[in-house]
């Protein structure tokens, strides 16, 4: 599996922890209701997420995360873990080539998500992972899906943005479509989707998936020294808690990129 944590249209992506702030983000939390069942059922799940490098596994855990989500609607955090595993679990099928997969394993990731904006309508991570997983069922049946499905996000992307300034994920999310979108059909722009990303650096300069998009906009707009520096900063990145095998997948994909810029 090749760049997990890249986040373009074109070639497809996935999303970090879940920072208040620009600070290294805390685990997402365990635990919401004292429930007994739940706990132990989270546990169990969480279990199986931990052994993701496994496909199977993951698959396992993905499905495991939208049973909790559907049996207790009224817990945020079930949601948001239904909402990010199913975004990431697509991902890695659009990988494989099964887009037909990822369709419907991104619509269980909004249904999630959609949950979460209801309960919480004014929060961050609700919005943001409908929003990652309407780009990725969207990515998923092509360009022209993909354009529908991008086509509002900008005013809601830039609304997050002006309510929650020092959450750097919205910053990321929309410099990369900018970058990805074609100009020519839509609101592409490569200088602009690089002068977010660096936006969101400001706030987050050490998170790995940020370096790597940073990184995809300095190659896009043609300076390859800029692409290779942010390349390597992978190595000394952070490493998100709940991330670390999409963090060393990531920094293969790096050392990949650089090789063939140099070649």
């Amino acid at each position: 599996m090749t760049r997990v944590l890249q986040l373009s249209i074109a070639v497809s992506f996935v999303i970090a922890s879940l920072p208040a702030s620009g600070q290294e983000p805390p685990a997402p939390p365990a635990t919401v209701t004292t429930a007994p069942a739940r706990d132990a059922s989270f546990q169990e799940a969480l279990a199986v997420y931990n052994q993701r490098a496994d496909e199977a596994k993951h698959k396992a855990a993905q499905e495991k995360f939208a049973q909790l989500a559907n049996q207790f609607p009224k817990d945020y955090d079930l949601q948001i873990w239904c909402a990010r595993t199913s975004y990431y679990y697509a991902h890695r099928r659009l990988q494989a080539g099964d887009s037909d997969s990822c369709s419907v394993i991104a619509k269980q990731g909004v249904r999630c998500a959609k949950r979460a904006r209801t309960l919480d309508p004014r929060g961050y991570d609700g919005r943001y992972w409908w929003v990652m997983d309407r780009v990725k069922s969207g990515t998923s049946t092509g360009m022209r899906a993909a354009l529908k499905a991008v086509k509002p996000m900008k005013e809601f992307l830039e609304k997050m943005i002006a309510d929650f300034p020092q959450r750097f994920e919205a910053y990321m999310c929309l410099g990369v479509l900018y970058r990805e979108l074609p100009s020519f059909i839509s609101w592409g722009d490569n200088e602009k989707g690089l002068e977010y990303l660096k936006k969101a650096e400001a706030l987050n300069a050490k998170n790995p998936e940020l370096l790597l998009e940073v990184a995809e906009g300095y190659l896009k707009v043609g300076d390859d020294v800029k692409a290779i520096e942010y390349f390597r900063k992978l190595e000394t990145s952070d490493v998100p808690t709940h991330l670390e095998w999409e963090t060393e997948d990531a920094r293969q994909w790096a050392r990949k990129r650089i090789k063939d810029i140099q070649d």
